[in-house]
């Protein structure tokens, strides 16, 4: 499917791009994981059809965005979804995110919750425990140590891809190293931080929710995403067949997965 690149002028000295796919009249405004891009929603924007319009921001220090002047926050990268509904006219959307996507789209509903028509939180959590807030601080001094960003990328590669990560011929997996090291350790440790402060973006009042867990995600633990569906009331909650990044790795099973739920929404009819 054809996409269309834009950028424009963020609040602090960045440059924000975001990207279009298709032209239909239901909106998605999707959030990718961490060191990827919004290229990634490609083959997702395929699967799920003409009926579709799909807008994919490359978060601050990802893809074609510049850094900025200030470290990445769930609530600054939030800021520039907002931007970027501003540059296109929109006043509110269904949003989709993935892993660091998801929790960005928390942030999204907690900070501009009249703009969010509903969400698609996927492999993903809503909270860290003392445990897991541990072991992503460390994670982001490792990135930042020398070599530090070449063994985390390794460790990464298996959460994300399983035994896959170790096929160098998959075009997936190429990339994804490329583009983890391509972000640097400062980056990749900034968002780090950023994403063990995701439980603060919690909403006693939220939109419409669907959770989706991948089967087979080594990254994010069955138990986390049961969690999180429970901790948003009226949640639905499904599994599609897939890793951590079950989205760009099987698109035509996850547009099937999502269908149901998007189909139900009433926003389309306003």
């Amino acid at each position: 499917m054809a996409e269309a690149l834009q950028k424009l002028a963020g609040t602090d000295g960045t440059t924000l791009a975001y990207r279009q796919y298709g032209e239909g009249p239901r909106l998605i405004t999707c959030l990718h994981s961490l060191a990827l891009d919004g290229s990634w929603y490609a083959p997702l924007a395929e699967a799920l059809g003409k009926e579709y319009r799909l807008l994919a921001l490359d978060f601050r220090g990802h893809g074609s965005s510049t850094h900025g002047d200030y470290a990445p926050t769930l609530g600054l990268v939030a800021q520039d979804i907002a931007a970027m509904w501003d540059a296109e006219n929109v006043e509110s959307s269904v949003i989709l995110g993935i892993s660091l996507g998801g929790m960005v789209a928390q942030a999204v509903t907690g900070s501009f919750p009249d703009r969010v028509d509903a969400q698609i939180l996927m492999a993903t959590r809503g909270a860290y425990d003392d445990a897991a807030t541990r072991g992503t601080l460390a994670r982001a001094a490792e990135v930042r140590s020398p070599n530090g960003l070449e063994r985390a990328e390794e460790m990464t590669m298996h959460r994300w891809f399983g035994d896959k990560s170790q096929n160098a011929a998959d075009p997936l997996v190429r990339q994804a190293r490329a583009q983890f090291l391509r972000a640097g350790g400062s980056t990749i440790a900034e968002y780090f931080e950023a994403m063990t402060q995701v439980g603060a973006f919690h909403t006693d009042s939220p939109p419409p929710t669907l959770v989706v867990g991948g089967k087979n995600d080594r990254s994010t633990p069955r138990a986390a995403i049961e969690q999180l569906a429970a901790s948003i009331a009226g949640a639905e909650l499904r599994f599609a067949k897939g890793g951590h990044l079950v989205a760009f790795e099987n698109p035509q099973e996850v547009a099937a997965t999502v269908r149901p739920f998007l189909d139900s929404l009433d926003c389309w009819t306003r």
